[in-house]
């Protein structure tokens, strides 16, 4: 079982994760969803105080091909996401088609990432790699083969209660991805919030036991990877 702030955290990032569909900014949005994801994979690490960087498990964070100057010219351009004007969203954060799903991904991986390091897993930098992009595999396989309406209706209503969520979520991804900026898992006010309602999901009961049946799925499949 996870520590209750760790998920918690990985809340956080999921929150900012989805917030990419809110991005006014072309081209930052894969920026977001990696920064937010490689965050959760950080502080997964720091938990089981291993001491090499999320870089080395990039198969559990990164889906985008660009790399080298043009990456690092997209996140050149996410300074003008703060520039741009406040807006107000009208659409509820979490009645927004594929936010709950966002928001499941990343903390399903975590948790799943959480789960091998716990066990001993990845703890070889040199073989690491490999480990992570078979257990992306297994999380996705596990994620597309099961029927988790369940989990999805249960986020979706935690995400839907705070009205202020979709504008907030959308300045905190901004000062996530700003440019020499340290990380903050501690955005306050409505995506703290948001936070705290998702971890409330995935700790219900019937929530509980749909994970046990997931991690069996995971396990399955990392057995025969």
């Amino acid at each position: 079982m996870a520590e209750p702030v760790l998920v918690t955290q990985w809340a956080v990032c999921g929150i900012a994760t989805a917030a990419a569909r809110f991005v006014p900014v072309p081209m930052l949005d894969d920026i977001v969803r990696e920064q937010a994801l490689q965050l959760a994979v950080s502080r997964t690490l720091r938990a089981h105080d291993r001491d090499y960087s999320s870089d080395v498990l990039e198969p559990l964070w990164s889906d985008v091909e660009t790399r080298g100057a043009i990456r690092r010219r997209l996140r050149a351009t996410a300074m003008r996401m703060l520039l741009f004007p406040a807006r107000k969203y009208v659409a509820i954060f979490g009645a927004v088609r594929g936010v709950p799903n966002d928001v499941m991904r990343v903390v399903l991986l975590a948790r799943t990432l959480d789960r091998r390091l716990a066990a001993g897993g990845l703890a070889d930098p040199a073989r690491a790699g490999e480990q992570a992009r078979d257990i992306r595999h297994a999380v996705d396989e596990a994620i597309d083969g099961m029927d988790l309406r369940l989990l999805i209706a249960a986020l979706s209503d935690g995400l839907s209660q705070g009205k202020e969520l979709a504008g907030a979520a959308v300045a905190y991804a901004g000062r996530l991805i700003r440019p020499g900026a340290e990380p903050t898992l501690r955005p306050g006010g409505a995506v703290a919030a948001g936070a705290e309602k998702v971890a409330e999901v995935f700790d219900r009961p019937e929530i509980v036991q749909l994970l046990d049946r997931f991690d069996s799925h995971v396990d399955s499949a990392l057995a025969t990877a």
